[in-house]
């Protein structure tokens, strides 16, 4: 079950979906912008970190994961989703090559028919959506990264931003839930996430965990105030 501190997003997404399958919808720009209304709404913004660049057609990766994992939707019941959810279907095939083996140039090159930046964060993008759900484990996620970070050496930069941006999300999803309620629950939790993921100085600024609890959970300012101003 996704945690509590996603319960606006699986809403939204929930809604989009249902709208989808009733209209039949297969134009991927469409679903998109629904997408984008549908958390306005609520006042919420995309998994995001400090880049804003495509953050609904990225966050489409949630929406594909509520609804192949988490409602269980068949694509052969449903072939125009298919459609509708192309990027996705690559990356998460390009994923699970990767986790059974493949080099990751290789499976990106295989599944998405290139090899480029964008896919291997896509797909990455794409593990984040499964494992904040629930619907998979961290540690798949934490070993394809390492796989990234010691194949792509010529992206180690962005994916220390990657990580970054993830370990960010799940600290501020943590403060959104309530269960860091201090600033030293705060760096407990981050660091033992940094070691977890096999990410030991890649910890988060906090400037990027404040924006991350504002934008994406709607976490008061006040309340970021208090938590960030202790000693």
């Amino acid at each position: 079950m996704p945690p509590l501190a996603y319960r606006d997003h699986v809403e939204a997404c929930n809604e989009v979906l249902a709208k989808v399958l009733a209209s039949r919808i297969e134009d991927r720009g469409t679903v998109v912008k629904m997408l984008k209304r549908s958390y306005e709404a609520r006042g919420i913004e995309p998994l995001r970190g400090w880049s804003a660049q495509d953050l609904y057609d990225k966050e489409m990766a949630l929406l594909y994961a509520l609804g192949k994992h988490g409602l269980g939707l068949s694509f052969f019941e449903y072939p125009f989703l298919t459609k509708v959810f192309s990027k996705e279907v690559a990356c998460e095939e390009a994923y699970r090559d990767v986790l059974a083996g493949a080099p990751i140039e290789a499976a990106i090159r295989e599944r998405l028919g290139e090899f480029t930046q964008e896919g291997v964060f896509r797909m990455l993008r794409l593990a984040v959506s499964l494992v904040v759900l629930s619907f998979e484990p961290e540690g798949n996620l934490a070993k394809v990264f390492q796989r990234a970070y010691q194949e792509l050496s010529s992206l180690r930069q962005n994916l220390f931003s990657f990580m970054r941006f993830y370990i960010a999300l799940r600290t501020a999803e943590r403060i959104a839930s309530g269960e860091v309620r201090s600033r030293s629950e705060k760096e407990a939790f981050k660091l033992a996430l940094c070691l977890r993921m096999g990410a030991s100085r890649m910890a988060p600024p906090d400037d990027l965990i404040k924006l991350v609890s504002r934008s994406v959970f709607k976490v008061a300012e006040g309340r970021l105030a208090r938590m960030f101003a202790e000693a």
